[in-house]
């Protein structure tokens, strides 16, 4: 093979190939008799000069390459134009004032929209490529955005240009799979007017912002509109988190949370008697510090870690014949004292309710379900999905809560109405849930109605915004590979992608 093969140069002649300073140089003539004049368009053939050209062409290995062009210069012989002379173009070799070939510049390209600026640089330096961070932002901002295409059913949602402060819109063209398009804001007026651009759209998927919603009315009312599902059950959940502390019967008393600062209070004794012990202190002086005794003092010493003090051995009871049966029942899902209680009093036990709502409290154990964002979610998995342990905990909850257990039957009904795509069975739904006494419910089934036709159309169709998400995912990436300082037009163009 030869070396103008690896290195194609049309309109050249390879006249030398030479290796300086750990690089290799590539020397060539141009071989034209005529070129266009770029200013007016006429033909010349009255050469002028030689002018030489270096541009970095892509490396052999690890070794670096450049050109050194002698490119011809003609005189005009348009008297009108506005230059006397001019320098031939080299298209097939490098664009005008480039200092790298078209190649190399293609590769750049590539990388450029892969990866960060700072890193394309890193990595072009390890494959002997001079190239700046702001060379490859310039390459990037040179090209232009590819042009809209004709869309048939897109999907819209907002993207967070600075959390909590300014977001913008993504548009996703959802039978090709692409993002087609980045809006600064998510305004209703900014989408309005690109929807206006494109008659063709037939439907639109979107998450449920009003925003949006008022957005497509106005600019596309002959496209059908259709809530994200996966929305639609967010935004139940976040109901459920307002619901569920409320509907929840036991609190915590004023007695446990006497024993908790207690405890606390004990944590800080303990630490400061080992601290004083370890500085020199005299047992009788801690005491005398703390004011506390000087056998707390002695016992606190002889234990390397905190004592659990909540922890103790029960005392003998009346109730430890009954303790196999209880421990039974509680497993069974039944926390409900007083039921327990008058269970007993049929099995021949004599004592208070009292004496049985303290014995269970040895049953009691940390809930694995601490916050209410777990127990919401816990209400929207699947029951068939369910293990063991939390099958039991629901059932305790729904022991004497008729209301919670009610709750619970609404929000499976409306996940299985959203898995089984049942239009048919939505206007039931919603009767249910205006007819509950649940004030947060009662608002949420009101803001479905506002949104009929989209709700229902979601149940009827299979197109949703999950591809959107992902295509937000992707814009993530990017701004995160910027270091989250790329300017609006910068990103846009790196989420559409290079033509």
């Amino acid at each position: 093979m030869r070396l103008d093969e690896l290195y194609p140069l049309n309109g050249f002649t390879l006249t030398q190939v030479s290796k300086t300073s750990g690089k290799v140089l590539l020397k060539a003539v141009s071989t034209s008799i005529s070129a266009i004049c770029p200013y007016c368009q006429n033909l010349s053939e009255k050469r002028h000069s030689f002018y030489i050209r270096k541009p970095q062409a892509l490396p052999c290995s690890i070794t670096p390459v450049q050109l050194v062009l002698s490119v011809q210069r003609y005189f005009c012989r348009n008297l009108a134009c506005s230059h006397t002379t001019f320098a031939e173009r080299i298209p097939d070799t490098t664009y005008f004032y480039s200092r790298k070939t078209i190649h190399l510049e293609a590769l750049l390209k590539i990388f450029a929209f892969e990866m960060s600026a700072e890193t394309v640089a890193r990595v072009c330096k390890r494959l002997k490529v001079q190239v700046s961070p702001d060379s490859v932002l310039r390459s990037i901002r040179k090209t232009d955005p590819p042009p809209v295409a004709q869309v048939r059913v897109l999907g819209v949602d907002d993207w967070a240009i600075r959390k909590g402060q300014n977001y913008g819109t993504i548009l996703v063209d959802l039978e090709k799979h692409k993002a087609i398009d980045v809006l600064s804001d998510r305004t209703q007026h900014t989408l309005s007017n690109w929807l206006r651009d494109h008659p063709e759209i037939e439907i639109i998927s979107r998450d449920r912002s009003f925003e949006y919603k008022a957005g497509i009315a106005s600019g596309a009312p002959q496209a059908m509109q259709v809530v994200d599902r996966w929305h639609l059950l967010h935004n139940l959940q976040e109901k459920l988190q307002e619901i569920i502390p409320g509907q929840l019967k036991r609190k915590k008393t004023d007695k446990e949370k006497k024993e908790t600062t207690l405890h606390q209070k004990r944590r800080k004794y303990f630490d400061l008697v080992h601290y004083l012990e370890g500085k020199g202190h005299s047992q009788r002086r801690i005491a005398r510090v703390l004011g506390i005794s000087r056998g707390t003092v002695r016992s606190y010493l002889e234990l390397a870690e905190v004592p659990d003090w909540q922890s103790r051995n029960h005392a003998p009871s009346r109730l430890d014949v009954y303790r196999d049966y209880l421990h039974m029942r509680w497993e069974e899902g039944c926390q409900d004292v007083t039921l327990l209680w008058k269970e007993l009093r049929q099995k021949g036990y004599q004592g208070q309710r009292k004496s049985v709502a303290e014995y269970l409290q040895r049953f009691r154990t940390r809930s694995p379900f601490r916050s209410t964002r777990q127990l919401a979610w816990l209400f929207m998995k699947d029951t068939d999905g369910l293990q063991e342990d939390e099958r039991k905990y629901l059932n305790a909850l729904f022991v004497g809560n008729q209301k919670l257990h009610e709750i619970y039957l609404l929000v499976q009904s409306f996940r299985a109405m959203l898995a089984q795509r049942s239009p048919q069975t939505l206007d039931d739904w919603l009767a249910k849930m205006e007819s509950c006494e649940v004030k947060k419910l009662q608002n949420f089934a009101s803001s479905l109605r506002q949104d009929y036709e989209a709700v229902k159309a979601a149940l009827s169709y299979d197109w949703s915004n999950g591809q959107v998400e992902g295509q937000v995912n992707r814009l993530k990436t990017i701004k995160h590979q910027m270091y989250g300082r790329a300017n609006f037009d910068l990103l846009r163009l790196r989420i559409l992608g290079p033509p």
